[in-house]
């Protein structure tokens, strides 16, 4: 199952004992793979709290360098040598990442066990960040006060191999199946047959997007294109929209805006001001321009649910969603 977990939804430093900063895992179904967005103070306990191991995490992907965003590094990357961790882990983020973790290990005369790639993006960059052979990452700047990107997770299509299609071709070795999906195609009894002859039609892919730190951009919205559930920033109410640009933030409606502008599937709301004691404000604002909008909620996990399933499910959990916010 492909699920995420907001570890926190808090916006700024300030602790609080109810609400944590911004931290995002991705469970995905490949191996037990988890990938952390950003990691703010606080996060290993998270972890801990939601039952994720830290030492499935291989890859993590930092927004920007603001406090709240990535000071729980500086105590996770140490953690992974104390456990004696050996295989690598990367660390993705804007130019500054490397010489900040750097300068934090050699001060506190931590001598890492593993190896660490830290991939420092230029405050222009635009384009795939990773690939396996299930996923690719890509990765657009945003507006905000420092350099600050947002993450685009895509699932790759799937092909699933169709029986009546083989037999309807007359195949009946498995090898002959198992030499397609490795070469896509193959001459066989005077024909070319491809992977698309044999197989179902590939599924919907499903695509997680994670947006930091924002004012509302056309960046957003294209990273956010027909995505099956994005995290956007929410940081203000509409009171305090003057408040929200003064610091190159987003409000709870503005977050809905690109949301119904990049036609995705659920907005989640993410890194709310810690001003605000109940949600339900921000909620309706955003509900009121995009309807299957819900404020994520510290240590749920959420399914991320193909497209075609997404829509059976939005009002049991809109109802569902209502009743629980507060």
């Amino acid at each position: 199952m492909l699920q995420f977990c907001v570890l926190g939804n808090k916006a700024g430093g300030v602790p609080l004992l109810t609400r944590h900063p911004s931290a995002t895992a991705l469970l995905a179904p490949f191996g037990g793979e988890v990938l952390l967005f950003d990691c703010a103070e606080g996060t290993q306990l998270q972890l801990m709290r939601a039952k994720i191991s830290r030492g499935a995490i291989q890859k993590i992907f930092i927004t920007h360098l603001h406090v709240d965003h990535v000071l729980g590094l500086a105590g996770l990357l140490p953690t992974y040598s104390t456990e004696r961790r050996s295989k690598e882990l990367k660390v993705y983020g804007p130019k500054g990442l490397a010489e900040w973790l750097h300068v934090s290990l050699d001060i506190m005369d931590v001598r890492l066990r593993y190896p660490l790639t830290i991939v420092e993006l230029p405050p222009d960059f635009q384009g795939m960040v990773d690939e396996t052979e299930h996923y690719q990452i890509t990765a657009l700047p945003l507006e905000h006060r420092v350099p600050c990107f947002g993450y685009r997770w895509e699932e790759k299509p799937r092909r699933n191999v169709d029986m009546r299609k083989v037999r309807a071709l007359g195949i009946t070795e498995g090898k002959i199946i198992g030499e397609i999906k490795r070469r896509g195609s193959i001459e066989y009894q005077g024909r070319q047959i491809t992977l698309e002859d044999i197989s179902h039609p590939p599924k919907p892919p499903r695509v997680f997007v994670y947006c930091g730190d924002t004012r509302p951009c056309d960046n957003a919205v294209q990273l956010a294109m027909n995505a099956t559930v994005l995290l956007h920033e929410a940081t203000f109410a509409n009171e305090h929209q003057q408040k929200a640009a003064e610091y190159f933030h987003s409000t709870a409606a503005e977050a809905a805006g690109v949301a119904k502008a990049a036609g995705v599937d659920k907005l989640f709301l993410i890194h709310i001001s810690a001003r605000y004691k109940r949600l339900r404000t921000l909620l309706k604002e955003a509900r009121a321009i995009f309807p299957r909008t819900f404020v994520a909620k510290e240590l749920q996990r959420e399914l991320i649910l193909r497209p075609r399933r997404v829509a059976d499910d939005s009002a049991a959990s809109l109802r569902k969603d209502e009743q629980a916010t507060e």
